[in-house]
């Protein structure tokens, strides 16, 4: 089935490339102190059942290091215990919370059509964070927050018989030792170098309509390595999240 943006979405979200994406997310990560925003368009989840069937799809979270040059380069260690910890933290979020959640197995192969909702997700969230959050407004959303990933998505609903779904998108970059001895040196002919940062985005999808109902951002979170920190930074993004009865 052919991915499609809602109609209330109102432009194709555009096709980032790794470092345009990493350039986007570094100036929003080191832009200032650390924020969220939340937007929140449900204050309870809509189920004819007891308590709403959400489905958590596997987290995108991915660690880099930032080079002397400025290119990030994926670390898949890091990527690893990041990952691990966020979704353990994930799980005793929802356990601590009284919030029934679905995960699929470690070892499962995705379909096609979930990898490409996976990759909308991220364009769509980072378009989000560009044109609701940023300075650069879209006129024809007049200031309503109506994004979605289309109605197509649903055929992930009907296959794991789930309500909603919850996206998670995290990026954490680390400057070598090259990029913090260049942005010292930088920084002493007045020019500012970026050395790092972390940008994440969570959201609740409405299954049956493909609309995001719930969406928050963090621009700095903890050190997703430490399991620890990670519990921290996961209550963070996920605070205020709709929630059954």
């Amino acid at each position: 089935m052919p991915l499609e943006l809602s109609a209330n979405t109102a432009v194709n979200p555009p096709r980032y490339n790794l470092l345009r994406l990493s350039v986007l997310l570094l100036a929003l990560s080191i832009a200032g102190c650390a924020t969220t925003g939340t937007v929140k368009q449900i204050d309870k989840l809509d189920t004819v059942d007891e308590s709403a069937n959400i489905l958590v799809m596997t987290p995108d979270v991915k660690y880099y290091l930032l080079t002397a040059s400025g290119v990030p380069e994926l670390e898949p260690e890091w990527t690893e215990s990041a990952r691990l910890n966020f979704s353990r933290s994930l799980q005793d979020f929802a356990t601590d919370n009284k919030v029934e959640i679905m995960t699929l197995p470690e070892d499962i192969q995705l379909s096609d059509v979930e990898i490409s909702y996976q990759k909308l997700y991220s364009a769509v969230g980072s378009t989000v964070l560009s044109h609701h959050y940023g300075q650069v407004k879209l006129p024809t959303k007049k200031g309503v927050f109506d994004w979605g990933l289309g109605p197509g998505v649903s055929e992930i609903g009907d296959k794991y018989d789930a309500e909603y779904a919850l996206f998670t998108y995290y990026r954490e970059y680390k400057a070598s030792g090259g990029r913090v001895a260049l942005s010292f040196f930088a920084a002493l002919a007045g020019v500012g170098l970026a050395t790092g940062g972390e940008i994440g985005f969570a959201s609740l999808i409405d299954l049956r309509s493909g609309d995001i109902v719930w969406f928050n951002k963090i621009t700095t979170g903890g050190e997703l390595r430490d399991p620890q920190n990670a519990r921290l930074t996961v209550d963070s993004l996920f605070k205020n999240i709709p929630l059954n009865e």
